[in-house]
């Protein structure tokens, strides 16, 4: 991190905004992280904690004078968070977020960005089914992968990269567009399919829950309202991937409603080799 960058403000300390603001002030001690606490609750919870040098319920005071501003929070109010924070934004301050999706987001955040601010798109591929800033861990994001969407021969992007790398993190570039069809059948698809099992699971069946289920379904205790808004805000590329898992699931419905235990072998066997090369 460049000498220069003395003030983080985080916005939205839950338990990725939470767990970066531990590992940066472990990194950078003498860089100060301020968080935004929307409520009185959130502002107590947060004081308790102690993972923040500063708490602030006043958005001004948090991101006025700071040198990086991250937005860690709920895709549907990254944009309007920012629009709230450009009048205070100072010149060359950079602005990134952690949103999972990314199309709207930087489509929204470029039509309104002030010449003299940079904006830089993330992802860390990395999370928890549990959400809250009680949750943190300072090494939530060592030995992961972030994505930055934003061009890599930017200064801010640089900037930014570097940031991440002396993090612990290994730094892919993608386009927005391209992180979307990837994100979409890696983590929206998986967490649908975790969703409906949990809910197709039959009222009369025992408790005892086998290992392959509670693998298949432990993502079925994420957020509600998170993953709702995650879905909507890349519906184009979760419909199209939930129509080619549908297709593949009517495979084996045909199958096995002929008895063809033939073609069942030759199509799991088809779908092993696929996984050997995904490993």
């Amino acid at each position: 991190m460049k000498k220069g960058i003395k003030k983080i403000g985080i916005l939205g300390v839950g338990l990725m905004g939470g767990s970066l603001s531990l590992a940066l002030r472990q990194k950078f001690p003498k860089v100060s992280v301020w968080g935004y606490a929307r409520s009185q609750e959130s502002y107590n919870k947060l004081k308790k904690l102690k993972i923040l040098n500063k708490i602030e319920r006043n958005l001004k005071n948090v991101v006025e004078d700071a040198d990086l501003i991250v937005l860690a929070l709920p895709i549907e109010v990254i944009s309007d968070y920012f629009m709230r924070i450009v009048p205070f934004l100072k010149k060359g301050a950079i602005v990134f977020d952690l949103g999972s999706s990314k199309g709207e987001i930087e489509k929204n955040i470029m039509k309104r960005l002030p010449k003299e601010v940079n904006f830089v798109g993330c992802h860390p591929l990395c999370g928890s089914e549990k959400s809250g800033a009680e949750f943190s861990k300072k090494d939530l994001y060592k030995k992961e992968v972030c994505l930055i969407t934003s061009s890599p021969k930017s200064k801010a992007t640089a900037e930014v990269k570097k940031i991440w790398e002396e993090l612990g993190s290994k730094v892919v570039f993608v386009s927005s567009q391209r992180h979307d069809k990837i994100l979409s059948y890696l983590s929206h698809i998986p967490h649908l399919i975790s969703f409906s099992l949990t809910d197709g699971f039959p009222k009369d069946h025992p408790k005892f829950i086998l290992q392959s289920f509670k693998d298949l379904t432990r993502i079925s205790l994420s957020s509600a309202s998170i993953w709702s808004e995650i879905f909507l805000s890349n519906k184009k590329n979760v419909l199209s991937d939930l129509s080619r898992v549908i297709k593949v699931l009517k495979k084996f419905e045909n199958l096995i409603k002929k008895n063809d235990k033939d073609k069942i072998i030759n199509l799991i066997k088809k779908i092993n080799i696929k996984q050997k090369h995904l490993l």
